[in-house]
């Protein structure tokens, strides 16, 4: 069972954690202070989800999509724009579990129809 400490704790320095790196990757304007106000929402949610062991697809979903929307409010309140280079950053935890999403179901539909295989020909 988890406990709900380490959840806050881990959750906590994912967190900051976040909210640091991305202060050093935008411009001087938008703080890390900005930063963590906006990631706060979505790593509240995720620490959540997480303590209560949402299956791992449904929770690897649910933070790629927290986190598209948290980027989506940075580069709202940023006032400069932001580079090219984060905003590549911050579409790709969705593409790689749209991606993993997509070879697992693949993977399993060649199991499936290799036992079905093996099943008519015995």
């Amino acid at each position: 069972m988890r406990h709900p400490m380490d959840t806050a704790v881990m959750s906590g320095a994912l967190w900051l954690l976040a909210a640091m790196l991305i202060d050093v990757l935008t411009p001087k304007e938008l703080t890390a202070l900005m930063v963590g106000e906006v990631l706060a929402p979505a790593v509240i949610v995720g620490a959540v989800f997480y303590h209560l062991k949402l299956p791992g697809p449904d929770l690897a979903i649910t933070l790629a999509t927290l986190w598209l929307v948290s980027v989506m409010a940075i580069e709202w309140i940023t006032p400069k724009p932001i580079s090219p280079y984060f905003l590549t950053a911050a579409v790709a935890p969705a593409i790689l579990v749209g991606a993993w999403l997509h070879g697992t179901a693949r993977w399993r539909r060649r199991a499936g129809a290799a036992q079905s295989a093996q099943r008519k020909s015995a």
